[in-house]
């Protein structure tokens, strides 16, 4: 839900009471659109966020710890000037509007005691940060509005500031004493409209979903204009109506926050309604909206990190597929390799019958039993003889783009292979592991194309490699062969300082039954999963005919083979990671939720699986496998 008026209210009266008194320390701007107050409150630190980001517009108090630039912005260093040390005397929230105000006195540099007022207008993207002196004078603000964007009110330093207009609507209090009279908080010029609209634009800081909860509260219809409602459906609104209006006055809250079935935060609020199964209850509004921006900047930073490694590895995986149409062309083309060697010999065989300055001629294909009619076409401008010449250097050409296309074609379908398993990867990463795994992997794989590259051109990856060598490749002067020596120990010294990235866990779970599943987060891992982790008798699961991750589960000692609970389990785990490209395969499965995807999955004994002799990590071929349909589910994480 957006931070409406009524959000605004409880939230102002709940920071008041927990701020009033209370000093501000320090101020930060992390970003240009988030400033952070540090307060010392009841003998601890509390750090006051305040958003006007549009897409995340808020105010609240917060545990997370951002970093700040080395270079504090102006309005930053103004806020410090004007704010440090100074005492709240108040937070507030006028009449309704999404606007919180927080009140400070301090002293100026002739220990004259000022009042200053700190003005949060939380309105979307018109949303500002404002400072102003006891006069109302504008000091500064973090917006400038000057009159080419707004010619009716001016947000300026040295300006008298001004409230936004007010909105014609009814307060909360005087809404709840229309509902005491038994009548609709709703103003008469909105009767013609649907009950959400009418009720959204009659009352001061009530949003949309409010509005819904309000009605589906009441059971009422919220696409019914007013005027057309019933007794009852009245009767039901306005006792609706009534029981939240009475909450909010008496400020009788239960901040919650709502949550999709794949724990995604949708929405956040002051109240709690029985509508949704996925909730979460906090004991401030402070704290709910804390938690639900913290796991959507969660869910954002994740999906922003994906992208970008699904931008890297598309575009390597386009080529790849380029790469194979190129040589699955140049394969077709090399067919046409014996065609042109026999029009080269015909030509030859018939040059006394070609005419000067043919286009095509016509002769007997003395390769065909019986003898048949071909008709060859010619370069008009050429002779017969380097016509001929032509046709056999056509020949050259298909013949030797065959025989090194059909070794191409085989390495661009692993490499197509490969990273279509790595865009499956991405798209099934749900936290942040998965992505640092899939760096890693990608680092890895640019790593090696340098060392092999640097193979075939020693001087290209070591700049320093030549220095001290002479043009002949021999040792040069003692001075040179100094300098040599100390480049190779700055060298060394440079790759001992990189710090070592600690190895990352697999995933790891378990099953109703007790057993232990292992499943890998890139292919690097599932090499090492299948070919050093585990045992023999392990069992090992992977989609059938599709790249994914490799599923191993734990055998236990003096079992041959394990529950039928636990096979089915872990082969519906690697179909679970396996979905987008899935997806991809077959387009009938767009939109199904995890649960409802089927595929088939094969296992095996990890010892009836073998790695591809010089292919990509994870890829691998077995024998001797079953084969089992289930759906996609993952199984319990284990701690």
């Amino acid at each position: 839900m957006a931070f409406d008026g009524i959000t605004a209210h409880i939230l102002a009266n709940e920071l008041d009471s927990l701020l009033k008194g209370t000093r501000i320390d320090k101020v930060f701007q992390p970003d240009k659109q988030t400033v952070i107050i540090h307060i010392r409150a009841n003998g601890k630190m509390e750090k006051l966020l305040i958003s006007v980001n549009p897409s995340s517009v808020r105010m609240n108090l917060t545990t997370s710890d951002r970093e700040n630039p080395k270079m504090p912005p102006s309005f930053c260093m103004l806020l410090r000037k004007y704010l440090s040390g100074a005492k709240i005397e108040s937070v507030s929230c006028p009449s309704y509007e999404r606007i919180i105000e927080i009140k400070a006195s301090n002293t100026d540099e002739l220990k004259d005691s000022k009042t200053y007022t700190l003005i949060c207008e939380l309105m979307g993207r018109y949303s500002n940060i404002i400072l102003i002196n006891q006069t109302g004078k504008i000091i500064d603000s973090l917006v400038h509005v000057d009159m080419s964007v707004n010619r009716f009110r001016e947000v300026m330093p040295a300006r008298i500031y001004d409230y936004p207009p007010a909105q014609d609507k009814l307060t909360v209090e005087e809404a709840l004493s229309l509902c005491k009279e038994g009548k609709l908080p709703v103003k008469d010029e909105e009767y013609g409209r649907p009950v959400d609209k009418a009720l959204l634009d009659s009352i001061k800081g009530l949003s949309p979903s409010l509005s819904r909860r309000i009605l589906s509260k009441a059971g009422a219809d919220d696409r019914i204009p007013v005027k057309s409602l019933s007794e009852s459906e009245i009767k039901s609104v306005i006792k609706a109506c009534s029981s939240l209006f009475e909450d909010i006055v008496s400020l009788k809250t239960e901040p919650t926050v709502y949550y999709s079935e794949d724990e995604l935060p949708l929405e956040f609020s002051p109240f709690f309604f029985n509508d949704s199964k996925h909730t979460r209850h906090f004991d401030s509004m402070s704290e709910a909206i804390d938690r639900f921006y913290e796991s959507k900047d969660r869910f954002i930073d994740l999906d922003r990190k994906k992208h970008i490694l699904s931008v890297t590895i598309d575009t390597a995986l386009s080529h790849a597929v380029r790469k194979l149409q190129i040589h699955e062309d140049d394969l077709r083309e090399g067919a046409k390799a014996e065609y042109y060697k026999k029009c080269g010999d015909l030509i030859l065989a018939n040059t006394y019958r070609i005419d000067e300055h043919a286009s095509s001629f016509t002769c007997d294909d003395y390769y065909e039993d019986p003898p048949k009619p071909v008709t060859i076409k010619l370069d008009p401008v050429l002779d017969a003889s380097s016509n001929a010449q032509e046709y056999y250097k056509r020949f050259r050409k298909a013949k030797r783009k065959s025989s090194l296309s059909e070794d191409y074609i085989e390495a661009d379908k692993e490499a197509v292979s490969y990273f279509r398993s790595l865009r499956a990867a991405v798209a099934s990463a749900y936290c942040e592991e998965d992505i640092t795994a899939l760096t890693q992997e990608l680092s890895t794989l640019a790593t090696n194309n340098v060392k092999s590259q640097t193979a075939s051109n020693p001087s290209q990856g070591n700049p320093n490699r030549t220095v001290g060598m002479a043009k002949s490749g021999k040792q040069a002067s003692r001075a040179m062969r100094e300098a040599a020596k100390r480049a190779q120990q700055k060298n060394r010294e440079l790759s001992q300082r990189k710090p070592r990235q600690a190895p990352l866990s697999y995933r790891r779970y378990l099953t109703s039954d007790g057993y232990e599943i292992l499943s890998g987060r890139n292919n690097i891992q599932n090499d090492e999963l299948t070919f050093k982790v585990a045992a023999k008798d392990d069992w090992w699961f992977h989609i059938k005919g599709l790249p994914g991750t490799h599923v191993i589960l734990k055998s236990r000692k003096g079992e041959q083979f394990p529950s039928d609970n636990a096979v089915l389990e872990a082969a519906s785990l690697a179909v679970f990671f396996s979905r987008s490209i899935m997806v991809e395969e077959h387009s009938e499965g767009k939109g199904s939720r995890a649960g409802e995807v089927k595929a088939e999955v094969d296992y095996c004994p990890v010892s009836h699986v073998k790695k591809i002799p010089g292919a990509k990590p994870g890829m691998v071929i077995y024998e001797s496998y079953y084969s089992v349909l289930v759906p996609a589910k993952e199984p319990k994480a284990q701690d």
